[in-house]
């Protein structure tokens, strides 16, 4: 997002309790560290890890962020409804706003737009899981990193000029 020239980024973010919440946002506060920008200008709206909760999150990243340029939801289903919010409040996409979900499921390329996301290694992941899981308990937490991959779609381009 960030190479595409956007600065007023949100994130459409599950539940803050969420390990897998805390970890993406990590690493996108991690990129936008890594690119000069400010993490305390990122833009966070927690809600349910669902459609409906992109939902809810966008029509606030709206109200309250007007000057918003790019939507980052933390994973497919949440992008799905940025994408149907934005669409029934008429914001083109990307051309206003640029969306990207994450973990790249199979209707992702089916949307209109098709949805940029990022791609998981899941059945590495699941194997990786099971092993961990298999071994004897550990005085530490257990973490492995993983690969992904960013698919891009239609729904993103560069930012807006004002």
């Amino acid at each position: 997002m960030m190479d595409l020239g956007h600065r007023r980024i949100a994130v459409a973010a599950g539940s803050a309790g969420l390990t897998t919440v805390a970890d993406r946002l990590a690493g996108v506060t991690s990129a936008l560290r890594q690119r000069g920008l400010r993490p305390a200008d990122l833009t966070v709206v927690h809600g349910d890890f669902t459609r409906g909760g992109g939902r809810a999150a966008t029509e606030q990243i709206l109200n309250e962020h007007p000057e918003t340029t790019a939507i980052i939801a933390l994973n497919d289903a949440m992008a799905i409804g940025v994408l149907s919010t934005l669409r029934s409040r008429r914001v083109p996409v990307p051309a206003r706003i640029s969306v990207v979900g994450f973990d790249d499921v199979s209707v992702a390329a089916d949307l209109a737009p098709s949805l940029t996301t990022i791609r998981l290694p899941m059945t590495e992941m699941g194997r990786t899981a099971l092993t961990l899981a298999l071994k004897p308990r550990s005085a530490r937490p257990r973490r492995r990193g993983t690969g992904h991959l960013l698919v891009v779609r239609d729904s993103t381009g560069p930012a807006p000029t004002t």
